[in-house]
């Protein structure tokens, strides 16, 4: 085998062994976005501890969001994105609420203090989500 050969045939393995990784990759951000969407209910499902209205207790200022209808902890987007680069693909796995009113209890209004949850959810599915890409 000439040199020029050896070159083409380990060029085509190492392109064979780099769809296999983004492969790999693409399935754990689906496996990924699914944790952090646990993680999101879990931390939108603790009941609050702040004022009561009729048989709903609200959360405290600062705490996350306490549930009411379930609306916001039940209502999310998954997407999964790859972006090609140099490197071979970036891998994108969010999630996005699709109830309107998430922005105002993340950051608050001018009459209501915040009720931060998207740090508190990161914060829960990072672990689970570095141990799926551990092994890759």
């Amino acid at each position: 085998m000439t040199p020029s050969e050896m070159s083409k045939y380990v060029r085509v393995e190492v392109d064979k062994i780099v769809q296999t990784l983004n492969a790999e990759a693409q399935s754990r951000a689906r496996r990924a976005v699914n944790e952090l969407r646990n993680s999101a209910i879990t931390t939108l499902s603790k009941d609050g501890t702040g004022r009561r209205y009729g048989r709903h207790i609200a959360s405290s200022p600062g705490q996350t969001p306490a549930p009411d209808t379930g609306n916001l902890r039940m209502r999310w987007r998954q997407f999964v994105f790859a972006e090609p680069n140099l490197n071979g693909v970036k891998i994108i796995a969010r999630i996005k609420s699709d109830v309107g009113y998430s922005q105002f209890l993340e950051k608050g209004t001018r009459k209501m203090a915040a009720r931060p949850f998207k740090q508190k959810t990161k914060n829960d599915a990072l672990p689970k989500i570095s141990a799926l890409y551990a092994s890759l």
